[in-house]
């Protein structure tokens, strides 16, 4: 939705694609000083537009996916090679760090 440059807190509220997104940012644009509001504005407009941008190629993931029963090989995680020292090490931190 580019209303090149004629938004506004509704229109951009409205064109954020899930309810959690849009309350963030109104907290963002309630809580923040009225000097700093044309960069956070400028922060929501541009993730918004990248969202756009990137429709088409989800909607032709989407279509593969319908089709293959799977996403490109690109798209597949694989594994990741992780030692039992690197799991015990990143359990550590995890006690140490409550």
């Amino acid at each position: 939705m580019s209303n090149s440059g004629a938004w506004t807190i509704d229109s951009i509220a409205h064109a954020l694609p899930h309810p959690e997104l849009r309350a963030t940012f109104q907290r963002e644009v309630s809580f923040t000083e009225v000097g700093k509001l044309p960069g956070i504005i400028e922060k929501w407009v541009d993730f918004i537009e990248r969202i756009e941008a990137g429709k088409p190629r989800i909607e032709q993931l989407r279509a593969y996916f319908h089709e293959n029963g799977h996403l490109p090989p690109e798209y597949e995680a694989s594994l990741v090679d992780v030692s039992i020292n690197d799991l015990q090490r990143a359990a550590g931190q995890q006690r140490g760090a409550a």
